[in-house]
């Protein structure tokens, strides 16, 4: 899914399991020893097993992929290059300083990417790396040492294989009751064939107590802080095992782009032993043919020549140009309408939504949105609305996603006020993100009175600077005598959801003042020794004749609350990540709604109910180099032309070129969202216990009845026996008002004022993007 304006990433996923239309063969190996012509193997097994199944998907011993990886050399300059390139795109992960040095709410290790950056590079270039795998290892380890869904990069030499083992494949953390300190079971033996675990007497099948001869617990918390993308380390344990809400699930040492290890030996309470060799598959896409040495592996898939890497970036900023046309807002008023094939093509929808229950309501065909009335006594009066994203799963355009998004919401709340429903479970569990204005609608529609707080903020580098002023200052002459390579730059420039957090008259301090010049919108804002823009939100009160939010346009007159927040309950899993975060928080932070999460490690304690990137806005790598590369072509010749190197190294787009997938090469977070109660601290930091815990149990694995009337009673019956000891926190209270800065008037003395030129606004009519994806 390609990430531009509408279509982004709105957090990185566990790696799904690979499909293929015939079957998976291994391809035997000799994996003892040193295998010096190991890629010359790969390629020969690769070609005669597709000689023979070219549909299927060919797989050799995990231990053989490797020593092939570890056979391609690194190449000192090109590796300078490439960490180069990738530290300009970093520059605008907006973490930085809070990653360097974290407050005491934050979990994990602090890690400095700039720094680390420049350490890789430097090793690189002093011969330090064995191999090319191993440098750019070194660059994946440091990246995923943010632990940020929404900061990512994977570079080239990553395109061939996917490293798989079945034996783990299927794990689930359960407790036998909902409060003792879960074990690890293999889901398969919980549930069998049948819809109910094969226990007798209540027994449970053998646990495992150990991977590879270490602490089973232990093991996988090691791999999580290497690689894991959520921000504690509960939620990191959640995001390993397979749930009704996120059914292909696969923990890192199943399904992994790095070697695990040749092979994985599970140790089981009951004393028994299973060991399975892990293996790598070889990616459809990838053609080994000619690739007889590491040599030939590095010059196949790791070395673009100058002329090939500004082709493959020119390529790519073409496809961004034609993509944001066809698909983005032409306006600030208005979303362009889906096309008539994509409607026609959607099946109708099944009546449940798989792994859930039939539901009172359901989305038309996206899979992501349910809503069901509970039954029994003590839950008669509760209805629970599933939301596992905010964009669907299916092949929906944006607009027919969000219409049946918002319809689907005000029906399923019409339902509850008919029914005469009193309370309300909101079940955000494995909700990774989506589209900010479905976020926001929701919570318009449950609390139409409530103005939602937004406080965000850019990372000011000089890059950023540059792009904005440049892109302030288009002389007339653009506009008036435009070439072809200009216009499709102002196209470029124009439906940029990066692009639209720079231009005055289409953002707003969170005291609600519009930002009229670009003075004020790069007016710093320091904080930890840093430099940012400042603090902005986006206008969520455009009309348009397609799409309008709830409160405005034609809603504008929305029906009343059904649900008081003091009977709204928020579920999650603690991986809610992204849109879900910003909808969270507004419900816990500026309603005191109750929150109760579910799993988390194998220890008592509060775990966070919210724990994926909390960043306000995702900023993709090919965007952000797009719109570089579009406003030096803008400002050649002209008296913008003086602009840093920075800028320069992202239209040259070489990290783009280096990477592993050309259409998704990478992402920053490139906006912070913060409390209305705090301006110093991004909600990316913030410790937010859930009010009560409860573990899965094997009924709840199966299915959400069980884990819906166990949020119920654990916090509207007896919290003290259903909730995990030591996990109970109190409600957060509404009082403590907005931070004095977020009220301050802007201040942008720091600099003299630069006379405009046209500037984009007046170039052309799409300037601000309303609908977006984080």
């Amino acid at each position: 899914m390609l990430p531009l304006v509408f279509f982004g990433i709105a957090a990185v996923s566990a790696l799904p399991a690979p499909q293929a239309s015939g079957s998976n063969t291994t391809i035997p190996s000799n994996t003892t020893g040193t295998v010096p012509n190991a890629c010359a193997q790969v390629s020969q097994a690769t070609a005669s097993f597709l000689a023979q199944s070219p549909t299927a998907t060919p797989s050799i011993a995990a231990t053989l992929a490797h020593q092939c990886l570890q056979s391609v050399p690194n190449k000192p300059e090109p590796a300078r290059k490439l960490i180069t390139s990738l530290k300009a795109f970093a520059g605008w992960q907006s973490t930085l300083a809070w990653l360097k040095e974290p407050p005491p709410s934050y979990m994990l290790p602090a890690v400095d990417i700039l720094g680390g950056l420049n350490n890789i590079s430097a090793t690189a270039v002093a011969g330090g790396f064995a191999s090319e795998y191993d440098f750019q290892l070194s660059i994946v380890e440091l990246i995923s040492a943010a632990h940020d869904g929404h900061f990512a990069y994977r570079p080239d030499v990553f395109k061939t294989f996917i490293f798989r083992n079945n034996l783990v494949a299927d794990l689930v953390s359960v407790s036998r009751d909902g409060k003792e300190l879960p074990k690890l079971y293999h889901y398969s033996d919980l549930v069998g064939n049948s819809t109910s675990p094969p226990r007798r007497n209540g027994t449970f099948p053998p646990a495992i107590t150990k991977i590879n001869g270490q602490d089973a617990a232990t093991f996988l918390g090691q791999v999580n802080l290497k690689y894991g993308i959520y921000q504690d380390p509960d939620s990191q344990w959640n995001s390993q095992f397979q749930s009704y809400a996120s059914p292909n699930a696969l923990p890192i040492i199943a399904a992994s782009l790095f070697f695990q290890g040749p092979s994985i030996t599970l140790t089981y309470d009951n004393g028994q032993e299973k060991a399975e060799d892990s293996i790598a598959l070889v990616r459809k896409t990838v053609d080994f043919a000619g690739v007889r040495s590491g040599e030939d592996y590095y010059n196949k898939f790791c070395n673009p020549d100058p002329s090939a890497v500004a082709k493959a970036f020119a390529a790519a900023v073409v496809e961004t140009a034609t993509t944001m046309t066809g698909s983005a807002t032409p306006s600030p008023t208005t979303i362009a309408p889906p096309s008539s094939a994509t409607n026609t093509a959607l099946a109708p929808p099944a009546p449940t939504i798989a792994g859930y229950p039939l539901p009172v309501v359901r989305d038309n065909g996206a899979n992501v949105t349910s809503g069901y009335f509970l039954n029994g006594t003590g839950y008669d009066d509760v209805a629970v609305l599933a939301i596992s994203a905010f964009a669907p799963s299916g092949d929906f355009d944006s607009l027919t996603f969000l219409t049946n998004f918002q319809d689907t919401v005000g029906n399923f709340l019409l339902r509850c006020k008919q029914a005469n429903k009193k309370r309300l479970v909101i079940d955000v569990t494995a909700n990774g993100g989506g589209f900010v204005i479905a976020g926001y609608d929701l919570f318009a529609q449950l609390f139409p009175d409530v103005v939602p707080f937004q406080a965000d903020n850019i990372r000011l580098t000089s890059s950023v600077e540059d792009l904005a002023r440049i892109i302030n200052n288009l002389p007339d002459e653009v506009a008036q005598n435009a070439t072809r390579e200009q216009q499709q730059a102002l196209a470029i420039l124009s439906q940029s959801s990066v692009v639209s957090n720079l231009v005055p008259g289409g953002v707003f301090a969170p005291n609600g003042a519009q930002l009229t010049t670009i003075d004020e919108i790069l007016s710093p804002v320091s904080l930890r020794g840093d430099r940012f823009t400042a603090y902005q939100q986006t206008p969520l009160n455009d009309t348009s004749a397609d799409f309008n939010l709830t409160g405005t346009g034609n809603r504008s007159d929305p029906p009343p609350a059904v649900f008081r927040p003091a009977d709204v309950l928020l579920l999650t899993d603690g991986t809610c990540g992204s849109t879900c975060t910003l909808f969270a928080y507004l419900l816990i932070m500026q309603l005191g709604v109750a929150s109760v999460v579910v799993g988390g490690r194998p220890t008592a304690g509060p775990m966070q109910s919210v724990a994926g990137v909390e960043g306000a806005q995702v900023f993709p790598m090919l965007e952000i180099g797009a719109a570089a590369s579009a406003a030096v072509t803008l400002s050649n010749g002209s008296s913008s032309s003086n602009m840093s190197s920075e800028l320069a190294e992202l239209a040259e787009g070489y990290a783009l070129a280096r990477a592993a997938t050309a259409t998704n090469p990478g992402s920053v977070n490139g906006k912070n969202a913060f409390s209305a109660h705090d301006a110093e601290t991004p909600l990316q930091f913030l410790y937010q216990a859930a009010n009560c815990r409860f573990f899965y149990t094997a009924e709840m694995v199966r299915g959400p009845g069980a884990v819906w009337r166990r949020a119920v009673d654990a916090v509207w019956g007896d919290p003290a026996q259903f909730c995990v000891e030591g996990s109970r926190v109190a409600v957060n209270g509404t009082a403590g008002g907005v931070d004095p800065r977020f009220r301050a008037p802007v201040d942008f003395s720091a600099g003299a004022s630069v006379t405009p030129g046209v500037g984009l606004s007046v170039v052309v009519a799409a300037l601000v993007v309303v609908v977006y994806m984080i």
